[in-house]
């Protein structure tokens, strides 16, 4: 008597929304996926006086090789035996994980994977919430800050042989000793100093003020109590400074030729509008996004959502990774900076956790309107999307600020960047459908 393809399979509750699934196949399952396997791969080969998936069976067996037909028949087994189970379950899959062989012979094939879900969702009310907007402004001073920094941005450095005033930039060779211990970070050649920014312990800058280049000065600081670096706060530090260099900064008057000289405007008047429009866009943004973090939060309080931990976790992956990108933006490296600061990974980790649960709550609730609501993003949106973001590697570079190029687009998962597309649009989406359904006071 032939036996019949008899899939079974048995699920397991874990913590934290996972389920560990066991999936064990019959011999007959496994004759299936064999024929299927060779039945494919001999349409791909190439076999001289046959056409293509027309050579006898036992020619095309040889040509493609046992091993080969194993290894995929193997590999379908598992990922069609999986797809039917997942669809059979309607199982909300985030990742797959532990997959294990537990028994592979002729006639049974025992498989074991952990899959971490998404965790249920009871949705409080949605629609008919009451937000409140915050009127957007730009006065004076902030279009006059903005003015002072694009002059000080064109100003002029020109060396002199005077001595240094405040205002000035100066290079300087220094150390500094606690006791005459060279402290640490406290030795330092040709370093940069604009003389009146305070970027040191206070009083040192005051101290280089009248020093001509050539000139060397020893003096002693009390550091505050309070100061950040708390190994030498309340000390009193030796220090011993070199003057190298003067540079006087010149800037350049603010007038009608300073703005075309800009490249994009005919007047004063003309650039001031520009700037004032310019944050009017970026307030309009950051309230919007205010807003709609506002409209998320007062959904996620009235939700009920157990938060698993391994989505916490990447949540803080996440905020740490957009930390180390601004800090490159910036010229610096995430591991002086948390030395500077004193704090570890660990630390910030412990320190955002409530914050990163918060926001993973918020997208598990932005995820279940979508799922509740319908709303989806289809192949067409996001090959559009994916278009004009591999044009801006090709010209401008990644969309976080990385090098571009072709050389960029080699090292790119298409698939994974379809995905988080997906998930941008539909966010997108999202808050739209939101918006419409929430009344703004």
């Amino acid at each position: 008597m032939v036996s019949k393809p008899l899939m079974t399979f048995s699920t397991k509750n874990l913590k934290d929304s996972q389920v560990e699934l066991t999936i064990d196949l019959n011999k007959e399952d496994l004759l299936l996926y064999a024929a299927e396997t060779e039945k494919r791969l001999a349409k791909e080969i190439k076999v001289e006086g046959f056409r293509p998936g027309k050579a006898p069976k036992e020619i095309a067996r040889k040509k493609i090789g046992e091993q080969v037909i194993r290894e995929e028949a193997l590999n379908l087994a598992v990922q069609s035996s999986l797809a039917k189970v997942l669809d059979e379950k309607k199982l909300d899959i985030m990742e797959q994980s532990d997959f294990k062989i537990k028994e592979n012979s002729a006639g049974r094939l025992i498989f074991q994977i952990i899959l971490s879900v998404f965790p249920e969702v009871n949705l409080g009310e949605f629609k008919g919430l009451t937000v409140k907007r915050n009127p957007i402004l730009v006065n004076e001073a902030e279009v006059k800050n903005v003015l002072e920094e694009i002059v000080a941005s064109r100003a002029v450095l020109k060396e002199v042989k005077r001595p240094a005033r405040l205002g000035d930039r100066v290079e300087i060779d220094f150390t500094v000793k606690d006791q005459g211990v060279l402290i640490e970070g406290g030795k330092s050649e040709n370093h940069p100093v604009i003389l009146g920014e305070n970027n040191f312990i206070p009083g040192f800058e005051s101290q280089i003020v009248g020093l001509e280049a050539g000139e060397k000065k020893s003096f002693a600081l009390k550091v505050p109590a309070d100061y950040y670096q708390k190994s030498i706060a309340g000390k009193e530090l030796d220090f011993e400074v070199a003057l190298k260099r003067v540079e006087e900064k010149t800037v350049p008057k603010l007038d009608n030729d300073f703005a075309k000289s800009l490249g994009r405007h005919e007047s004063l008047k003309e650039l001031e509008g520009s700037i004032k429009q310019g944050l009017m866009l970026e307030k309009e943004a950051k309230e919007k996004e205010r807003v709609r973090l506002a409209i998320l939060k007062e959904i996620a309080d009235k939700t009920g959502v157990e938060t698993p931990v391994p989505l916490i976790e990447k949540r803080l992956d996440s905020m740490i990774q957009g930390l180390d990108n601004e800090l490159h933006e910036k010229g610096m490296e995430l591991g002086l900076y948390l030395a500077h600061i004193k704090k570890t990974q660990d630390d910030l980790r412990r320190e955002w956790r409530d914050k990163a649960e918060e926001q993973t709550k918020m997208g598990l609730v932005a995820r279940a309107v979508a799922k509740k609501e319908r709303i989806k993003v289809n192949s067409e949106e996001i090959n559009r999307e994916l278009e004009l973001v591999l044009q801006q590697y090709m010209t401008r570079g990644g969309p976080d600020g990385g090098p571009g190029g072709p050389e960029m687009l080699q090292n790119l998962d298409p698939q994974q960047m379809k995905n988080k597309i997906h998930d941008v649009l539909l966010n997108e989406k999202v808050f739209e459908f939101l918006e419409k359904h929430t009344k703004f006071i």
